[in-house]
C-alpha cells in the first residue's frame, strides 16, 4: 500500500488493521478554536455561558445544527481533504471543493461525571441511521471525528472498538438485501460474545460478565474474535485534530471527568458511487476499498 499526499504508509496499514488513524492539525487549531467561540455563541442563546459553570446545567447538550459560516470554512482545509482522499480515493468524495455543512454537535460538559469512570455498555453503534446497509454502500464513505476543544484522558473522547470493522464487514457481505442499523447492531451483539459483553446485552454466557473489570478486560487487552484483534481505545486530541475512522468501526461517547467541554462533530464522507470490491486493476482500490477486501 503506497503512501498518501498526508497519511503514510504506516498509517494507512493501520486504518486497515484497527480501524482508524489520527490526522494531527488536520485544520489549524487556531482556525478550530475559531469555531469552538462560534458554538459558545449559539449556547448562549439557550442560557449557557462560557465563564459561568453555573450555566452549564446539562451533562450533555446536542447542538442538531449543521453550520456553513466563515468559521467553518476556514476549517475545510486542504490537509484535511487530502487525508480523506487517501482512504477513500482520489475524486471519490462527493464533497471536495464544495461547501461542507458540520454537525451535529454533542456538546459534553460532564457525561457520566458523577460515576466512576468506565467502559459504558449503552450506545455502541457503527453510524448510519437514515440508510440501508451494504458492505459496499456509498452512504457514509468514513466516518471524521472532528475535534475543536483539547481532550485529555478521560475528557469525553470516543471510545473504538479497534478492529470492529473486520467483523462488520464479514456481517454486512451476508446481507444480500442489506440490513438497517438497528437490526445490524443487535444481529452482531447477539452473535459474538465480546460485543454481547461490551453492550450488557442478557443472555451472554460468560459467568463472569457481570463480575468483570471492563477497563482491564476491554481496554488492556486484546481478544480475538472472528479473525479480528478487538480492544477498546480512548481517544484524545487537541484542537483541530480529526480521527479518520472506518464505516463500519463500532464507538460510543464516554464520561467526561476533566471539567472541561468537549466540542467535536462528526462528519460522513459520501462517495460519489458504490465501493467497488472486485477491480480488475488491483491498484486502483482504494485503502477503504482493500480494507473490506482483506476482512472478507
Amino acid at each position: 500500500m503506497s503512501t498518501g499526499k498526508v497519511l503514510s504508509q504506516n498509517d494507512i496499514e493501520q486504518f486497515m488493521e484497527l480501524g482508524w488513524v489520527k490526522v494531527p492539525q488536520a485544520f489549524e487549531r487556531k482556525a478550530a478554536l475559531k469555531a469552538q467561540n462560534y458554538l459558545w455563541e449559539q449556547l448562549e442563546k439557550r442560557g449557557i455561558e462560557k465563564l459561568d459553570r453555573t450555566t452549564w446545567t446539562e451533562p450533555m447538550l446536542r447542538l442538531n445544527e449543521n453550520y456553513d459560516t466563515e468559521e467553518f470554512r476556514t476549517c475545510d482545509s486542504e490537509r484535511l481533504s487530502d487525508a480523506i482522499e487517501d482512504l477513500v480515493g482520489t475524486g471519490r468524495w462527493v464533497g471536495r471543493g464544495i461547501p461542507n455543512r458540520w454537525g451535529w454537535w454533542p456538546v459534553n460538559f460532564s457525561e457520566g461525571s458523577h460515576l466512576e469512570w468506565d467502559v459504558p455498555t449503552n450506545g455502541w453503534h457503527w453510524d448510519g441511521i437514515h440508510f440501508k446497509h451494504h458492505v459496499d454502500g456509498p452512504d457514509q464513505g468514513l466516518l471524521c471525528l472532528c475535534i475543536f476543544s483539547d481532550i485529555g484522558p478521560r475528557g469525553g473522547g470516543t471510545l473504538v472498538a479497534e478492529g470492529s470493522h473486520k467483523v462488520i464487514a464479514r456481517y454486512l457481505a451476508e446481507q444480500q438485501n442489506g440490513v438497517t442499523l438497528e437490526d445490524g447492531i443487535q444481529d452482531v451483539n447477539k452473535a459474538h460474545q465480546w460485543f454481547g459483553m461490551l453492550t450488557g446485552q442478557e443472555g451472554t454466557n460468560s459467568s463472569s460478565s457481570k463480575d468483570t473489570n471492563r477497563i482491564d478486560y476491554f481496554m488492556n487487552q486484546t481478544v480475538k474474535v472472528d479473525e479480528a484483534n478487538l480492544r477498546v481505545l480512548e481517544t484524545t486530541a487537541e484542537a483541530g485534530d480529526v480521527y479518520r475512522c472506518h464505516p463500519f468501526l463500532y464507538h460510543v461517547s464516554s464520561q467526561n471527568h476533566s471539567g472541561i467541554p468537549r466540542f467535536m462533530c462528526n462528519r460522513t464522507t459520501p462517495l460519489r458511487e458504490r465501493l467497488n470490491l472486485r477491480r480488475t486493476n488491483e491498484t486502483n482500490y482504494s485503502p477503504l476499498e482493500f480494507s473490506i477486501r482483506k476482512a472478507l
